[in-house]
């Protein structure tokens, strides 16, 4: 498994696994409604026009992509996401210290990520602590929901 910079011809693919991932992984948690809408908003588009705005990394198996993450480029973390046959084999963990090596070197002393009820026991592992349990909202083609998360922190 090797984790490489994201390229606008893996749009496609990760938008894929990002919807497969929320419908996969995620809908244990989730109702079916905030799985619809969640998974649903998500397209290539979405991941090729916000790819300027970011730094972004896959992890490769072979020639599959099998996780990504990505970081604003004012160190706001935006997301992290495995394949669900992936889950377990250390890709979450190579992928998060992308996310707080490149936090660092944009000066930032506490890094943030809003979790998701299944990400929360992941996220604890690497060392984040919650800081409270809130609602993320989410809308596609006029519908909203509200997701519960909890806003977590790790001290860099």
């Amino acid at each position: 498994m090797q984790i490489r910079k994201f390229k606008l011809g893996d749009a496609i693919s990760t938008a894929r696994l990002h919807r497969n991932t929320i419908r996969g992984v995620n809908s244990r948690d989730y109702s079916p409604k905030i799985i619809r809408i969640w998974s649903g908003r998500t397209s290539a588009k979405m991941f090729r026009e916000s790819a300027n705005k970011c730094f972004r990394w896959v992890a490769m198996e072979k020639e599959k992509i099998v996780g990504f993450c990505d970081i604003s480029k004012e160190g706001e973390f935006w997301g992290l996401y495995v394949h669900k046959d992936y889950i377990g084999k250390g890709i979450g963990t190579k992928l998060i210290k992308k996310i707080e090596a490149k936090a660092k070197e944009l000066g930032v002393k506490r890094l943030k990520v809003k979790a998701t009820i299944t990400a929360r026991p992941f996220y604890e592992k690497q060392g984040y602590k919650v800081i409270k349990k809130a609602l993320h909202e989410v809308s596609y083609k006029g519908e909203t929901v509200m997701i519960d998360i909890f806003l977590m922190e790790k001290q860099l």
